[in-house]
């Protein structure tokens, strides 16, 4: 059996509690490795995995090689902005370059949180053609408005989860989110360290993070 390791961190920033949830790489393989024992288990076989970009490329691929699937699309679907901006009707930026005609499709995403991105990649798979489509998610939060045919953890309240191929994007938000958004570089850099302290952070480099952070201020926090 595998085990699954789900630690929430609690992080006060500014006068507010911020429950954080950091998955390690290990955790993710795990989570992906109980995933693709689901599938297999309920008899579905995929022709096809499709990613929503972008966090539903790393499980994708991991599910893509454990379960021999290799044809491999990505759409992109644009929902959350940076900083949890909402977009009320979900943006649909890019499609699989191919008919799906006949094909049954397991559709990956990280998470489902409002469910909306979900709901609307499975719309947009089906105009192309695609026979079935079943999604797959790691972690399914309660606000979630649907229920995926796959997933590794349930949620029962609002976490933020801190995937680890979102480092720098993570990190930068929830420091901006305490700090505001004219913060200067020394009190940004402070408060990463100390949340990848409280987190217990994997392959934290800081001479990565100020490094990106010219990329993040100039393009994301103006």
């Amino acid at each position: 059996s595998i085990r699954l390791k789900i630690v929430v961190s609690v992080y006060r920033l500014g006068m507010h509690m911020v429950e954080v949830m950091y998955v390690s790489w290990r955790d993710v393989i795990d989570l992906c490795y109980k995933i693709a024992i689901d599938v297999a288990n309920s008899g579905y076989e995929p022709n096809a995995i499709v990613a929503i970009l972008r966090g539903g490329v790393v499980p994708a691929l991991v599910l893509s090689d454990i379960l021999g699937v290799e044809e491999f699309y990505a759409i992109r679907i644009k929902h959350w902005g940076i900083a949890k901006e909402v977009y009320t009707i979900p943006l649909v930026e890019q499609l699989p370059q191919r008919k799906l005609q006949g094909v049954k499709v397991l559709l990956v995403d990280e998470v489902a949180d409002t469910g909306k991105t979900l709901v609307k990649a499975v719309e947009e798979l089906k105009k192309l053609g695609a026979l079935e489509v079943k999604t797959a998610v790691l972690h399914l939060k309660s606000s979630s408005i649907v229920i995926p045919d796959y997933y590794a953890v349930k949620l029962d309240k609002w976490v933020w989860i801190f995937y680890p191929w979102s480092l720098a994007e993570t990190l930068f938000s929830l420091a901006y989110r305490e700090l505001g958004n004219k913060a200067n570089r020394e009190d940004v850099i402070a408060v990463i360290e100390q949340l990848v302290e409280t987190l217990d952070v994997e392959h934290y480099r800081r001479e990565v993070i100020e490094m990106a952070l010219k990329f993040y201020a100039k393009k994301q926090f103006k």
